[in-house]
């Protein structure tokens, strides 16, 4: 059995984006590389997630550099889209109601730290790759 790989155009790797709804946020700040499982929303060439304040918004604020990853994994197929540019900490009226437009629901919500933060990635870079197991 092979595998047989394809390179994502950028449309075809935006449209798994709008699929999806669980990444992984990758960032590094003091020279210490974290991944953070999160929900998120993909709208008009940007991501969106929604957090609580933590060591995800303490990343952010030192190092605004990111790395975004998504994947799906199946028997015979499997899809796999990086994400590459900033994100910011949304603090303007006008950049939150674009954010709550979205319609990102989180799966993990916790009265004592309710995840009314948002971010924003503005992407630079995104590529994608779809694996087939093939006899």
């Amino acid at each position: 059995m092979s595998l047989n790989v394809t390179e994502l155009t950028e449309a075809e790797s935006w449209e798994f984006l709008g699929l999806q709804d669980v990444g992984r946020l990758a960032t590094a700040a003091a020279s210490e590389p974290e991944i953070f499982p999160v929900n998120y929303a993909a709208s008009n060439g940007r991501i969106f997630v929604r957090t609580a304040p933590g060591s995800k918004l303490a990343e952010v604020a030192v190092n605004g550099k990111v790395a975004f990853e998504v994947d799906q994994l199946g028997p015979e197929l499997a899809y796999s889209v990086v994400v590459k540019g900033s994100a910011e900490i949304l603090e303007h009226d006008d950049d939150l109601v674009d954010a709550e437009h979205t319609g990102l629901m989180t799966y993990q919500e916790n009265e004592d730290a309710p995840k009314n933060v948002w971010l924003r990635i503005s992407v630079s870079e995104v590529s994608g790759r779809r694996f087939v197991r093939v006899a």
